[in-house]
């Protein structure tokens, strides 16, 4: 019963730190959905709130890594369960990112291809499915992390799939508003080839849909925008939401606890709008 309560009041958080302050400021940064090649930022955009993940007692490769201020929080909850079930050698090896940072990282992965005999188009062709074009990392929103063990020293590879550390995380990161932002066999709409250890904060109820639906962001987009379907779903907590696209924000009221507008990429590409429309936390007790 108490770790019961305990899960319920977590999600409850989760769904409230995903709320803009006011109905005027619909552009909040940390609640924007797609950061992809389609969708870019401008190389000053920047998370306003970030926190070191070390000063979180977070494993991480460099204590310089940080992270938007709500998802490092959630971060540390997600980190403390997987310790807690004997899953100890994770490491954080990457979290927010500079649009030059990626720049960089663009230039020297262009750079390898083309010291390999490639053309200047194909070079950039295979760049753009591994390295992130500048302005089009989720980690430049602060919202991102890549994953590691050290057992691997902290390298990036497929055998993070393999390893505790990302079987753990492929199960129960959703718990915690993350999700894998990069599944298998969903390259050609995410853009970019599998990665097993990047992992985006969404929030609640995203990540669990997202994780129970086999779905990734782009599909949820169509789903909800060029399909025109509204989500309903019920949690295992039984907290009952309501997922629909809107053009523009509208007149909810966003003080309102229970309704949330995230914007779903640039200006004029619409919002997801996701209201709660029943919690048992909120229904009269009734005595039979």
């Amino acid at each position: 019963m108490k770790k019961m309560l305990t899960s319920v009041l977590c999600l409850m958080l989760l769904f409230s730190l995903v709320l803009p302050a006011s109905a005027e400021t619909p552009k909040d940064f940390s609640c924007r959905l797609l950061y992809n090649p389609w969708n870019s930022m401008g190389a000053d955009e920047a998370p306003e709130d970030m926190v070191s993940l070390y000063s979180l007692s977070i494993v991480v490769s460099l204590s310089s890594i940080k992270l938007d201020r709500q998802s490092a929080s959630f971060a540390r909850a997600m980190f403390d369960a997987m310790i807690q079930d004997g899953v100890t050698n994770y490491m954080v090896v990457s979290g927010y990112r500079t649009y030059a940072k990626q720049q960089q990282l663009y230039a020297d992965k262009l750079a390898s291809y083309k010291a390999l005999g490639y053309s200047d188009e194909q070079a950039d062709q295979l760049t753009r499915t591994i390295v992130a074009v500048p302005g089009t990392s989720e980690h430049q929103s602060g919202l991102a992390m890549d994953i590691s063990n050290t057992a691997q020293g902290g390298t990036l590879s497929g055998n993070v799939e393999k390893s505790a550390v990302g079987a753990w995380l492929k199960e129960r990161a959703w718990e915690f508003g993350y999700t894998l932002r990069y599944p298998k066999d969903k390259s050609n709409l995410t853009g970019i080839i599998y990665e097993p250890w990047h992992f985006r904060f969404v929030g609640a109820p995203h990540a669990q849909i997202l994780q129970e639906r086999s779905l990734c962001l782009e599909e949820y987009i169509t789903l909800t925008k060029e399909q025109g379907r509204t989500v309903t779903f019920t949690d295992k907590n039984g907290i009952s939401y309501r997922i629909s696209y809107a053009d523009t924000p509208g007149d909810y009221d966003l003080t309102e606890t229970g309704v949330s507008i995230n914007p779903i990429a640039n200006e004029g590409d619409g919002y997801l709008v996701t209201e709660i429309i029943h919690s048992p936390l909120k229904t009269p007790l009734r005595w039979s």
